[in-house]
């Protein structure tokens, strides 16, 4: 195991001294920045806490299916655990496997959603696998997908969430974008276990390509004092254009209205991470990952702060 980033410090207010002037240009005071949790390619980030320790783990990256870190504390050194999940279920290829989440089910197992390429039909499409551990290994549950509208393009991006009165259920999205056709983000209810679905799944956004383009994706779903937020990604995945917004409902079945404005743009701090999405939330957490070329598509794993203004989410560094 290895440390994966060095502790970053927020960056201190500079007072410039102009000379024949008193006062201070607001320009002078650097934009205070994330938290780099993870210096490497670690994206779409999934946020657990569990066994007295926080975990993350991340779409495929370092010839590893499901990478896996911890850290005792978020904002420290989080460490490289390894593979956890050496093996796919036997209806996906190797090398495609996206954007995991971990739910804690309550008989203290633990259930992975991820993201695979299909073998009979050549789409992504969503699986689940199992634990005792959070740090895995994750055994394939069932030898079929979770999840896999092939005439909608596949689905991917899988997060569960439960209710406060323990319903469970699970987003995704269909990958509509695949084959030209729209997206949509899903909701569908599941069994204590999970990975057993109760009726079918119900749409809760489809993409706007006035504002949002060809896609929306990343679904993960909250609740914050009754009300319900679905926040999601949209824009090019590799480069300054990934967003991350929400929506919000008075019910898990909506209806469903955007945000004002969305929850991270590059632009909203100043570009200091460029291309923010692919978010997940734990509290006040918001774990999420950022666009670098160094060589090549490098996503980093930041970490950043959520607090509620009237009801309206938005971040802030510590």
């Amino acid at each position: 195991m290895f440390h994966l980033t060095r502790r970053l410090g927020l960056a201190a207010l500079c007072i410039a001294a102009l000379l024949g002037s008193s006062s201070v240009s607001a320009e002078a005071a650097p934009t205070p920045q994330p938290y780099l949790a993870i210096d490497r390619d670690f994206p779409d980030p999934a946020l657990l806490h569990a066994d007295g320790a926080y975990w993350m783990y991340s779409t495929n990256s370092g010839g590893l299916n499901l990478p896996v870190a911890t850290a005792t504390v978020p904002y420290g050194d989080w460490t490289l655990v390894g593979e956890g999940m050496p093996t796919l279920g036997a209806w996906a290829r190797t090398g495609f496997t996206w954007a995991p989440d971990v739910v804690r089910l309550d008989d203290g197992s633990y259930v992975v959603y991820y993201t695979a390429r299909d073998i009979a039909s050549g789409r992504q499409c969503v699986g689940a696998a199992s634990s005792q551990s959070p740090a895995g290994p994750f055994v394939p549950v069932g030898d079929q997908p979770l999840f896999c509208p092939v005439d909608q393009g596949g689905a991917i991006d899988a997060s569960g969430f439960t209710d406060t009165d323990g319903t469970r259920y699970v987003t995704w999205k269909n990958d509509g974008n695949a084959i030209g056709v729209p997206t949509h983000l899903y909701i569908q209810q599941v069994a204590a276990d999970g990975v057993t679905t109760i009726g079918d799944p119900v749409i809760a956004l489809t993409n706007d390509p006035a504002t949002e383009g060809s896609l929306i994706e990343a679904p993960y779903l909250i609740k914050h004092r009754g009300t319900y937020y679905l926040f999601y990604s949209y824009g090019a995945y590799n480069n300054e254009t990934y967003t991350e917004a929400y929506a919000s409902a008075p019910g898990i079945d909506g209806p469903w209205t955007r945000g004002s404005a969305p929850l991270m743009t590059t632009a909203s701090m100043k570009g200091s991470v460029v291309g923010r999405g692919g978010a997940s939330i734990l509290g006040d957490l918001v774990a999420f990952h950022g666009v670098t070329h160094r060589p090549g598509l490098v996503r980093p794993t930041y970490l950043i702060n959520l607090k509620w203004h009237n009801n309206t989410p938005v971040v802030t560094v510590r």
